[in-house]
């Protein structure tokens, strides 16, 4: 009996067994057929809210999901049929893919406005045009940005024409003697100084520059010129201008094939070394030098007979010293002072009596020029003045007095007579500034300037040639006297050295 019990037992526990599996499997397969849409919409709504959501994954659609039916045991009633849930359809996503905040955009390239124009440049180049500039007219904008210049080198500045630098600028004095034309020209040039112009140009392009210059024949000027226009640059290096015979005679350099750049170019004249003056510069379209073609040459007979040219001939003559003297300002008249009249010194002065007063020296030299023949063909005028002693106060330096010039007289003298009178201090000239006397600063230096070829007419062969001996400016403003102090035809014997010389070459059929 208590075997048959346990075999009961056992049977029994089998059972109840499969019955808690079934029932456990029942429950398991309800919860998940509960659960599986609320899965199925998180995700969608995942999908649906993602930045930028692939095409997969926006049409994506989970498959249906099915409850198993276990098989009726035939007495218990029929559960109800599952049904094929399908969650809802994910929300399209309609609105265009913003565009990344990182995109590089590609500027519009703009020209650099060029400076508002002032009265003196821009200075606008055609395309293969040509254009004058005068040196004068250097950019505006002051020292350190348009030029530069060094300071007490005996030049008046830019008084009277550029009026916004006023005397701190370059140094300007009026052209002489040049036909191609020109109001000023720069002067007391010093090494390390430069002068800035901006160039528009219509086109970028290969130009020539014609400069314009005069100089001493013992000066040998070096100057260089550079091109900018901010991002490009050209520079001709060291060139080398040829000396001319005077401060005002002029004559053109070419610097060919500079490199202009579209648009705005500041183009800079730097003083390497040397003195010279400058008129203008002329920009014109490179022309190379063509190279000739060979040509034998075909033999010419040269007569025996043909006669050579004469030598020129060179004549040295002193001033008068029956005629030569000084004369002093009456006060500020702009008068000669009857009292303050004498041809008897030793030494003439030309420059200021001192800064109280203003008054004015002036001097006349006179020149015996009958020798000349009346043929003759006049190739070079000199005047030389020797400084004598040392000279009163600064008048080439400090403030500076300007210009030393020289006018010339009309035939029969400055007052219709040689003889030195009051009223010579102011009388007119038949050639006004003709000659640019250069400075001195030692005792027996030379004071030294040529006449222009275009002046020739008004050296008197039938008599004397008087010039007339003053600064450009009546006084500089320091309060002392400043004067240049030279020899007369009084200070030598019978009128020879130290007295002032005029030297005049020529030449005759």
């Amino acid at each position: 009996h208590s075997t048959s019990n346990q075999t009961n037992e056992s049977g029994q526990g089998f059972v109840e067994y499969a019955i808690i599996l079934i029932l456990v499997g029942i429950a398991v397969v309800a919860i998940v057929s509960l659960m599986q849409p609320a899965v199925g919409e998180v995700f969608s709504r995942f999908v649906a809210q993602a930045p930028v959501a692939p095409p997969s994954l926006l049409n994506y659609t989970p498959p249906p999901t099915f409850t198993s039916t276990p098989t009726p045991d035939g007495s218990a009633p029929l559960p109800p049929t599952a049904t094929n849930t399908s969650p809802p359809p994910a929300p399209s996503n309609t609105a265009d893919p913003p565009t990344p905040s990182n995109t590089p955009v590609t500027p519009t390239a703009t020209n650099t406005p060029s400076p508002t124009p002032c009265g003196f440049g821009p200075h606008n180049l055609a395309a293969n045009g040509s254009i004058r500039v005068q040196m004068e007219d250097f950019r505006c904008g002051g020292a350190g940005v348009a030029f530069q210049e060094v300071n007490n080198d005996g030049g008046p500045g830019s008084v009277g024409y550029r009026t916004d630098v006023g005397a701190e600028g370059p140094d300007l004095q009026g052209v002489q003697n040049d036909p191609t034309g020109g109001n000023l020209n720069i002067g007391w040039v010093r090494d390390g100084e430069w002068l800035e112009y901006e160039i528009i140009a219509a086109e970028a392009a290969g130009v020539d520059f014609t400069i314009r210059n005069a100089s001493l024949s013992t000066s040998n000027p070096r100057i260089r010129i550079t091109v900018n226009n901010g991002i490009f640059n050209d520079d001709t290096g060291i060139i080398s201008l040829g000396s001319t015979n005077g401060w005002q005679d002029w004559a053109n350099d070419v610097v060919s094939s500079v490199q202009l750049f579209a648009g705005s170019n500041i183009v800079r004249f730097s003083i390497i070394s040397g003195s010279v003056n400058f008129n203008y510069f002329d920009i014109q379209p490179y022309s190379p030098t063509a190279t000739p073609t060979p040509v034998t040459p075909t033999a010419t007979p040269v007569p025996t007979d043909t006669p050579t040219s004469p030598p020129p001939v060179t004549l040295t003559l002193y001033s008068n010293a029956n005629h030569d003297g000084y004369i002093r300002e009456d006060g500020t008249s702009n008068t000669g002072d009857p009292n303050q009249t004498n041809n008897t010194s030793n030494s003439l002065f030309a420059g200021d009596y001192n800064g109280n007063d203003n008054e004015k020296y002036v001097s006349i030299v006179s020149f015996d020029t009958s020798a000349i023949p009346a043929n003759a063909t006049i190739t070079s005028v000199q005047l030389r003045l020797q400084q004598r002693n040392g000279q009163d106060g600064t008048p080439f330096g400090d403030f500076g007095l300007g210009v030393l010039y020289a006018d010339i007289a009309p035939a029969a003298g400055f007052s219709g007579s040689y003889t030195l009178q009051a009223a010579d201090f102011i009388a007119g000239a038949a050639g006004t500034n003709v000659i640019v006397l250069s400075p001195t600063v030692n005792s027996d230096d030379w004071s030294t300037g040529t006449l222009g070829a275009g002046n020739f007419g008004l050296v008197n062969r039938n008599g004397f040639t008087q010039f007339r001996i003053h600064f450009q400016l009546d006084d500089d403003g320091d309060g002392e006297r400043d004067r240049f102090r030279f020899d007369s035809a009084d200070a030598g014997q019978n009128n020879q050295p130290p007295a002032p010389e005029l030297i005049v070459v020529y030449s005759v059929p």
